[in-house]
């Protein structure tokens, strides 16, 4: 992996394209070299890796100026159905600059309104680089039995999805809506609306909600909100959407967290839609709780059963299976007693989460679970690090434990089997009919073993 991105970062960006129309890789070497470090050593994190990567760049591109910017936003509202509306107003300088998008405040009208515009010379100029590295990628494959065992075309075409998906502002206004519905009676959290009249797959319109940052103590002060309470806030709506929800919102990361200073919301941590949001399936989710929830027991043997859930190995299974007993044993001892746990972090924790899986992995499930860990651990560590500069007194582990303990317990409360009963029955119809054939699959499968 580190090859090929050393290959990019030195010949992409500076090679005359070879014939006239063929794009030169411009703005994608940044971005291998930056991941290749973490995917020279765990190519399964390699979603993890590329989005770490691309969020902490300054910015792949040069944003619009003002003029520009409305002028672009004008011309992509256009093609919306319905009256057009000019946008006016338009602050001066970006909220937030993306790999190939921005941000600004603006107006539609009297309605002050939060615009993020994807800006098409970046957006192609990126699909091109991708398109270009996927094909020399499969051409060395072609030629070359070392570029084939490094899988070269498989991660460069893993790198096009995720960055697909964090470019495409339909997806994001969607899962915008969905959060605001989620949360629609969580007075902790604002979720702004997403004006849908405005929006495609260009333009991304939401309401405007006035803010001030989480780590500026004194607009907080000036605003009469407390800083402390805010972070401890933050902590604990950060493990609960995450583990219980389900979701991974970077307005919940220390570093661009938001508090709102408008009446309505007053005092609640806004979540923006510019902001990238990751969802955890019901499995990750299940096995970050429960594992973390073991780990804190002490009982590697429960973080070791639901390790093996999720995939056994093909052969030696009584050695694999004991070296993640082992590894496990020995995170347990970590994190177990309150006296081990003061020399650790939080973050630490979901660092052990992601790595047994990595060293563990007998399947493709283990591979997205590490990846979510990774990004957890990543964000904790930045929330860690607010407390210890802004409010040392405040306890992270008290609140991260209180929150894993609780969901823990729910999974095997009533309410948690009526919701996994609830989700079962829902493929019940599809599955029953298939229920002979795939009995007799499995039967003779196992003949065949034997």
């Amino acid at each position: 992996m580190q090859r090929v991105a050393r290959f990019f970062a030195t010949h992409g960006a500076r090679a005359a394209p070879l014939t006239s129309g063929v794009p030169v890789l411009k703005q994608l070497p940044r971005v291998l070299m930056s991941a290749s470090d973490a995917l020279a050593r765990h190519p399964a994190l390699a979603e993890t890796a590329v989005r770490v990567a691309l969020t902490e760049m300054d910015g792949l591109f040069e944003p619009y100026d003002a003029e520009r910017f409305r002028a672009v936003c004008t011309a992509a509202l256009s093609a919306t159905p319905g009256e057009v509306t000019e946008v006016t107003e338009v602050s001066a300088t970006p909220l937030r600059s993306g790999i190939a998008e921005q941000t600004h405040t603006a107006r539609i009208g009297p309605m002050p309104v939060r615009i993020t515009l994807l800006r098409p010379d970046a957006r192609d100029e990126l699909s091109d680089d991708l398109d270009l590295a996927l094909a020399a990628a499969r051409f060395a494959e072609r030629h070359s039995a070392k570029a084939r065992g490094m899988h070269a075309a498989q991660w460069i075409a893993r790198t096009k999805e995720n960055v697909d998906a964090m470019i495409d502002l339909r997806q994001r206004a969607a899962d915008q809506s969905y959060l605001r519905f989620r949360l629609r009676e969580d007075n902790r959290l604002a979720v702004p609306e997403v004006l849908w009249d405005f929006s495609n797959a260009a333009v991304l319109t939401t309401r405007a909600i006035r803010t001030v940052p989480l780590s500026d103590s004194q607009a907080l002060a000036l605003n009469g909100l407390d800083q402390a309470d805010l972070i401890a806030t933050l902590i604990e709506a950060f493990f609960e959407m995450a583990l219980g929800v389900g979701l991974y919102h970077a307005g919940l990361d220390a570093a661009g967290a938001r508090v709102s200073i408008d009446p309505d919301t007053y005092g609640q941590l806004v979540l923006e839609a510019d902001n990238p949001t990751m969802f955890f399936a019901a499995h990750e989710r299940d096995f970050i709780v429960g594992v973390s929830d073991a780990l804190l027991d002490g009982d590697h043997k429960a973080a070791a059963r639901t390790h093996l859930e999720h995939g056994r190995p093909e052969s030696n299974a009584t050695h694999h299976e004991v070296r993640v007993e082992s590894t496990y044993r020995r995170e347990a001892e970590r994190f177990a007693s309150h006296g081990s746990r003061q020399h650790a972090r939080v973050s630490h924790l979901f660092d052990a989460i992601g790595r047994a899986p990595v060293e563990h992995m007998f399947s493709a499930q283990h591979g997205r679970i590490a990846s979510r860990a990774v990004m957890l651990s990543r964000s904790v560590e930045s929330i860690e690090r607010m407390v210890h500069e802004v409010a040392p007194d405040i306890d992270v582990w008290k609140i991260a434990r209180k929150v894993i303990a609780r969901l823990a317990r729910d999974q095997f409360s009533l309410r948690g089997f009526a919701a996994r009963l609830v989700n079962e029955a829902a493929h019940w119809p599809h599955t029953l009919p298939r229920l002979p054939s795939l009995i007799a699959r499995r039967a003779d499968a196992a003949s065949h073993k034997r």
